[in-house]
């Protein structure tokens, strides 16, 4: 055989040889595999938690081959839902409050199997239902779909309001954003309380496309530990879109808070 011809064969037989040995083996997509009776885990319903302390996520992660890293994202979960989850307000209304706090950070791992504590400071600031969001790659690239959970975090520093009714019915059985008509009043009740006495309070309507204040009242707790108010909001008549009920509130240490609810307004 000419030996050109011998060369050429055994060139082509090794680049066959080099792509499959390149190719991907591995297909299988790691696994997050905590016993799902853990309390913190990413696979619980829901993680207890209170601000100022601390909460421990702990879980075990699984790959068949080798496992790369695990990453964290622990963000406020209002105003959306992930794919697969519900509204936000189809379980009534969740005041939240420290909203801007979040964690993204990522864990290298290794080995088939993997026991993960990832530590969580919460700060004072917090109060309401966040987000946690695991994403976990193994050594071949292989992605699992998110894992998620709500991290639920009550607070006994700042400030707290709660509201009895909107216009009339109850926040607790809302299903969705409520819908205000232009030119009327909607009344609203509620309390906001701390123990260290409220200092000062203010309830704001404001219009989110320009930012403007449209309707305001201070309320006047004078130090009470818990102060009732019973208040009603003038909708302007040329007013139409996005809104934003807010509520804010210092105590007698100076610790604040603010929160509200988005309206529809037609």
């Amino acid at each position: 055989m000419n030996t050109k011809i011998i060369l050429n064969c055994a060139a082509a037989l090794s680049a066959i040889l080099t792509m499959v040995s390149c190719q991907k083996t591995d297909e299988e997509a790691p696994t997050v595999c905590t016993p799902e009776a853990s309390a913190n885990s990413v696979l619980a319903d829901e993680i207890e938690a209170m601000a100022g302390d601390h909460v421990d996520i702990e879980d075990v992660f699984c790959d068949n081959e080798g496992l790369s890293q695990a990453r964290y994202d622990i963000h406020n979960a209002a105003g959306h839902a992930h794919e697969g989850e519900e509204d936000e307000h189809d379980h009534g209304l969740t005041l939240h409050s420290g909203t801007d706090w979040e964690i993204l950070e990522t864990q290298s791992l290794s080995g088939t199997e993997v026991e993960v504590d990832f530590h969580v400071d919460i700060p004072n600031t917090a109060r309401g239902i966040w987000d946690v969001v695991v994403s976990v790659v193994d050594e071949e690239g292989n992605v699992a779909s998110d894992y998620i959970t709500k991290l639920h975090i009550e607070n006994d520093y700042i400030p707290e309001f709660t509201l009895i009714s909107v216009g009339g019915t109850d926040p607790s059985g809302w299903h969705g954003e409520p819908v205000w008509t232009a030119g009327t009043d909607v009344n609203i009740t509620g309390t906001v309380s701390d123990s260290d006495g409220i200092a000062s309070s203010v309830l704001e309507f404001i219009d989110e496309a320009t930012e403007a204040v449209l309707w305001e009242v201070e309320l006047a707790p004078t130090g009470e530990t818990e102060f009732a108010f019973d208040e009603t909001v003038s909708v302007p008549m040329d007013l139409a879109g996005e809104c934003h009920f807010e509520m804010k509130a210092v105590d007698s240490a100076g610790n604040e808070t603010e929160t509200g609810f988005h309206v529809e307004v037609e």
